[in-house]
């Protein structure tokens, strides 16, 4: 059903309520157990826009760090405390690996984004577009910005991450417990991307596949509304990916791949290219198909 035969069903009052009524009569959706697992700086608020509707739709218990009634209790589990394992529900998104001992028995969904992008738009949120202590592009922010965006992003890779103050944006604030950008892409590779019952997306296709990109991520759930679900997700939800023009200063500063090749210097593109290769490699950021069309094929 597409976007306007919706609308007219849910009539005038299109707010999160009615949707729930077009469900009301549907039997409910199985138990469901899924981890939505992503980094930093890669669509996550997109991904967790998408993640609660889906969960309200379909009445699935929805645990966010981007929640207060529901939040995710990361002091507790980095000391040991499995959280995820007594609870049921869908968990996310999640900006790097945690352990837990039902990642054997639960569907994973790994949303990535290409990490040369990934270190660029940190720059624009830790200089200028993040809220944190201290004013946006005032002093040690501003320093870091007259430091320039090669030195940044190769700080972001390296031991030197470790002395960034603040967070704005760049994950620091679990720093100890899940490493550099570079720690947390291995770290999926090692610890997720392999399972069976993993589903990789990426970035690049919710920006410039919206559908697909969705389609990947409810079948992570078991949903006797599939169809339902997904048309109203993509109403509400596809234009929040669309291009705009950029601007340094807003949240959503730009969303179209590829940006790290306009922002940094030849070098810096070819230290970065080493430093990932395996991970590029893996996730499909060397393929033809991303060059062709700007959506990764992993393992290619």
């Amino acid at each position: 059903m597409d976007k306007l035969a919706w609308e007219n069903k849910l009539g005038p009052d299109r707010g999160a309520g009615s949707t729930q009524m077009i469900f009301a009569n549907k039997r409910q959706a199985a138990s469901q157990k899924v981890v939505a697992f992503t980094t930093h700086k890669a669509g996550s608020m997109v991904l967790h826009r998408v993640l609660k509707e889906i969960c309200e739709l379909n009445r699935v218990r929805y645990y966010s760090p981007n929640l207060r009634k529901s939040p995710l209790p990361f002091e507790r589990i980095f000391a040991g405390y499995d959280f995820i394992s007594k609870k049921d529900g869908c968990f996310g998104p999640i900006r790097f690996f945690i352990p837990s001992e039902a990642l054997s028995q639960m569907r994973i969904i790994l949303h990535l984004r290409d990490p040369r992008d990934v270190v660029v738009s940190m720059f624009y949120s830790y200089c200028y577009m993040h809220a944190g202590e201290i004013e946006r592009h005032t002093g040690y922010r501003k320093a870091v910005a007259e430091g320039g965006i090669d030195r940044f992003v190769l700080d972001m890779v390296s031991r030197r991450f470790y002395d960034y103050r603040g967070d704005y944006g760049i994950g620091s604030r679990y720093k100890k417990n899940v490493g550099t950008v570079l720690d947390r892409y291995q770290r999926y590779l090692d610890e997720v991307v392999d399972r069976p019952n993993t589903i990789l997306v990426s970035y690049e296709e919710m920006v410039l596949a919206f559908p697909s990109w969705l389609k990947k991520i409810l079948s992570a759930f078991d949903l006797p509304n599939e169809e339902e679900t997904a048309a109203i997700v993509t109403a509400r939800h596809a234009n929040s990916v669309a291009a705009e023009k950029e601007d340094v200063w807003a949240h959503k500063r730009k969303v179209t791949p590829g940006d790290h090749r306009e922002k940094l210097n030849a070098k810096t593109i070819r230290q970065l290219d080493e430093t990932f290769g395996p991970i590029l490699q893996r996730l499909g950021y060397f393929s033809p198909a991303y060059e062709r069309s700007g959506i990764p094929l992993p393992g290619s």
